[in-house]
Order: structure tokens, then sequence, then C-alpha cells
């Protein structure tokens, strides 16, 4: 049999090769504001106690004043769709008694913070002191809980100590909800010199739903009589979905969307789906395959 020139060879297995390989998809993550308001205006809110939830025009900010027994609540719409998601906030506690509790984030219709599903925050003083917390309850009604009492983010670790919150102190409080990871995480920093105070996460193993609104509650509390009073300020909540990119032949005109920031766990670059394999390459091989049999045969 004749010898086949190199350079035929070659051309061979590079167009197997592009024939073995299908070509990977790209994915991006797609960023979509859900809610937004520094309280410059009203927000109305919605509310069933209007004296103890309320828009202040001159500080600009949202009161709020919870108290157990009330089912007091105070909340906003918004179209979510299991996304994965940031919340951010600041707060600040004025007074909270005893057994009080300040709790905001996403929830349901029912806005039972003792009930699926909802992703929330909180600053309660019970029976560990003055503590922040994140609380999901998803659709089956498990709870995922952490604290920043010691025993709760460190279990047996030495030297690990509870982070307790201060009145008359504004936090910024970020809340995440990572959907392909099925995890949520918080963090809490002081407002006025971005000084780190806790975090931790909880791990969810599901997807959450059914969660349509922003959210003050009280309802799930049955302990009358302790309140927390205080104000919430610049509250934004995004969404973020990995979507497929469709390929442009023009330069896109809308900003580049970014992932999600993460807290613990890392959340780990989203791996490429694999695309249908192109007919282009096919026929291109049995092109160059027919030339090759041609060849051989005039050899002989």
């Amino acid at each position: 049999m004749p010898e086949i020139p190199m350079h035929l060879l070659l051309l061979v297995i590079l167009i197997s090769a592009g024939i073995a390989l299908p070509a990977l998809g790209a994915q991006i993550t797609e960023k979509t504001t859900l809610y937004q308001s520094d309280f410059s205006t009203n927000p109305d809110w919605t509310t069933n106690s209007p004296s103890r939830y309320f828009w202040d025009p001159s500080l600009q900010m949202y009161h709020f004043k919870t108290e157990g027994g009330t089912n007091g609540y105070s909340y906003t719409p918004i179209r979510y769709d299991g996304q994965s998601f940031v919340l951010d906030y600041d707060v600040i506690l004025l007074s909270s008694d005893k057994n009080s509790a300040f709790r905001f984030g996403l929830i349901s219709s029912e806005m039972d913070f003792s009930r699926g599903t909802n992703v929330l925050s909180a600053l309660e003083k019970g029976k560990y002191g003055p503590i922040f917390s994140l609380r999901v309850i998803d659709q089956s009604n498990m709870l995922h809980e952490t604290s920043s009492y010691y025993t709760s983010y460190c279990g047996e670790v030495q030297g690990c100590n509870t982070v307790e919150f201060q009145e008359n102190l504004t936090y910024h409080v970020t809340v995440k909800y990572n959907k392909e990871l099925q995890n949520a995480d918080i963090k809490v920093t002081e407002k006025k010199t971005g000084n780190y105070v806790w975090g931790y996460f909880v791990t969810i193993g599901r997807d959450l739903y059914f969660m349509d609104r922003l959210a003050i509650t009280t309802r799930g509390d049955y302990t009358f009589g302790p309140y927390a009073e205080g104000y919430i300020d610049n509250v934004e909540l995004v969404a973020f979905a990995l979507v497929d990119e469709t390929p442009t032949t023009t330069p896109p005109t809308s900003e580049i969307p970014t992932r999600p920031p993460t807290t613990v766990p890392t959340t780990p670059t989203p791996t490429p789906t694999a695309a249908s394999v192109s007919i282009i390459p096919i026929i291109t091989a049995f092109c160059v395959s027919a030339l090759l049999m041609g060849w051989l045969r005039e050899k002989k």
C-alpha cells in the first residue's frame, strides 16, 4: 500500500477530532433587580398596623415596631421565580425588649416566620442575648437555621465567641440564596465603618419556591408585650439566573451581567453544557475521506 503523505494524514486527524468533540455552549448569569428603595419617597408598603409600620419622611427611612401576639406585618410584593438572589438592607434598632425580635426577608403569602417558605434574617433578643440569625424554612417546613450564638456557628471550636448586636448602631445586612449550591448565607457589617461583624451559612439541599414578598413580620410569635423598634433603609433585592448565551454578530448593548457574590462557601464556576454537533464538520470529513480513497486508488 502506498504511503500516505503526512500533511494529508494530519488533516484527516484534525477533522475527526472536530467531529468527536462537540462544541461547548456558554452560559451567562442574568441579573434582575426585583426591588430597590432608599425610602426617599413613600414606598407604599402594605401593613395591618400603620401606627407601627410606616414611612418616616423626615428621616427617609421605614419605621417598625414589632410585638409578638399582634400578627403585625408590613410587606411589598415581588415577582420571584426561585432564582438565586441577594438581599441587602440597612437596619438600626433603637430599643429592644427581652424576647423581642425584628425579622425581615423573603416569605410566602402567609407571612408566618415559623412556616415555609421563607428566608428571614433577624435581630432577636432571646435566651442567648441580642444576636443575629438566619432562618430558612423550605416548602416541606424543614427548618435550616444559624445564629451568632457561638455554638450555632462554631460548634466545639475553641476561642469562638457569641456576637451580639448593639442598639442605636446601624448595620448593613446581606442575605444570599444560591440555587445551584442549594444553600443560603448571611453577612453583617457596620454601616458606618464597613467593619465585618458576623456571617455564616446554612445548607438547604433543595430549591426554594412560593416566596412572593419582602416582609417584616411577627406572625408565628405569640409572646405578648416585648417589642423591638427601629428603622430599615436602602433595601435592594437582586435575582440571578444562569441562561444559555445566544450567539450574536453585534456587540451587546446591555451591561455585562455579573455572577452573584458569595461568602461561605464559595460558588464554583458553572460547568458549560454541551451543544449539538454541527453537520458542517461531518460533510467536510466525508469529502476529505472520498478524496483520500481516490488518491489511494490512483497509487495502486
